[in-house]
């Protein structure tokens, strides 16, 4: 998807389309495998341990030539980022690239290195390197896999990751271990949508958005912190199925709230 825009009142507002996802587990809960499903559905690699260059372009110090960075390479497809946590080693620039990039598909710096100019295009997105400064307008959706909880983070950088995504907080217990071990169960099935290419949501679907989550709101403290960013998600989930589910936008509220999915699902068990 391109372009998505929302009835609001007498206007249309335009918001980012993509959707972004975090996924959050302990060690050797099969989020590598997850990544690598997708990874297969779009011909493309997850990457580990991504550093600022890496994210927005690398120059040969030797030539001046321009490798461009993940944020362009992967534009139109998954960004599939796994053990994402290069804060730690001091490279939190990467996280100002991510959170440029993922909402309104844009980052500019200034470089202190010579380069040579670099220009590519791909319809209204590209990518510039010239003067001193490198430039990026980009597309996608991204998937970050990390076993590190960053609820606990004293960057705000973090938290302001977070709530771009859909955090998917989760446990297994050793049985669906085992039974993913043993074949017996598939970590990731891969669901194709055909979701139009320009999309646009009417004041009656909004307006049932914003009933469902200001709800939600009235009971969940946590969940009023990030109220305007669930109803963006919510925007887009009902862009992308073309359906209105109040018991999937439930569950994503109470994910963005900060719920892990077991307790996600046993509230809504109860509800």
């Amino acid at each position: 998807m391109e372009s998505l825009q929302v009835r609001q009142g007498d206007k249309l507002q335009s918001l980012r389309p993509q959707v972004h996802l975090i996924i959050r587990s302990d060690p050797g809960y099969f989020k590598s495998t997850i990544l690598q499903g997708v990874g297969r559905q779009f011909g493309i690699t997850p990457y580990s341990n991504v550093t600022f260059p890496a994210m927005i372009g690398t120059i040969d110090q030797s030539t001046g030539k321009i490798v461009p960075g993940l944020v362009w390479q992967t534009r139109n497809k998954p960004l599939l980022l796994d053990e994402f946590k290069t804060g730690e080693r001091g490279d939190s620039a990467s996280v100002d690239v991510l959170l440029g990039t993922m909402e309104d598909g844009h980052y500019k710096r200034k470089i202190g290195l010579r380069s040579d100019s670099c220009y590519e295009e791909d319809g209204p997105l590209f990518y510039r390197v010239e003067k001193g400064e490198i430039e990026v307008q980009t597309r996608f959706s991204s998937i970050i896999a990390t076993m590190k909880n960053w609820d606990m983070a004293r960057s705000g950088k973090y938290a302001a990751l977070t709530q771009r995504c859909i955090p998917v907080r989760y446990s297994l217990d050793d049985e669906t271990v085992d039974d993913v071990l043993d074949g017996k169960q598939i970590p990731y099935k891969h669901r194709e949508y055909r979701s139009p290419r320009n999309a646009r949501i009417g004041r009656g679907d909004y307006q049932r958005i914003r009933k469902l989550a200001s709800d939600l709101r009235d009971n969940n403290e946590p969940f009023r912190k990030v109220y305007t960013r669930a109803i963006g998600d919510l925007c887009r989930i009902l862009a992308v199925t073309g359906r209105f589910s109040p018991e999937l936008f439930r569950l994503v509220c109470h994910l963005k709230s900060g719920l892990s999915l077991e307790q996600t699902l046993q509230r809504l068990e109860r509800s």
